[in-house]
């Protein structure tokens, strides 16, 4: 069973996609910004990480430079999720979801990136 980190500063869009991604198997790991993010990534690499883009004290497109810079956490796969930003042409992620979006395009997403 995969781990999935899921990064939102919106307590109640974080509640919801836990339950959502729960339901389908994953366990699942929250963060409130990109710090708490990589802290916890840090000490217990997930198989993937899902992110929103627009955070206090560290964004998602810092989460992912950190990401990247690390030895642990280069290869985590990252999906970055967004009403606003659209992540540069060089950004290295594995997807983007654009708010708001359909649920089963997130778990369509999750399930070719991190399995069944």
């Amino acid at each position: 069973m995969a781990t999935v980190l899921l990064v939102d500063d919106d307590i109640n869009a974080l509640n919801a996609l836990k339950e959502l991604v729960g339901q389908e198997g994953y366990r699942v790991r929250t963060a409130e910004d990109g710090s708490v993010a990589l802290k916890s990534a840090l000490a217990d690499p997930p198989d993937v990480v899902i992110s929103d883009c627009m955070m206090p004290r560290m964004d998602g497109l810092s989460l992912m430079r950190e990401m990247r810079r690390s030895s642990r956490l280069a290869d985590v796969p990252l999906v970055l999720v967004s009403a606003i930003v659209t992540p540069p042409p060089d950004a290295d992620v594995d997807g983007f979801l654009r708010k708001p979006f359909a649920v089963a395009q997130l778990l369509d997403l999750l399930h070719r990136i991190a399995g069944p």
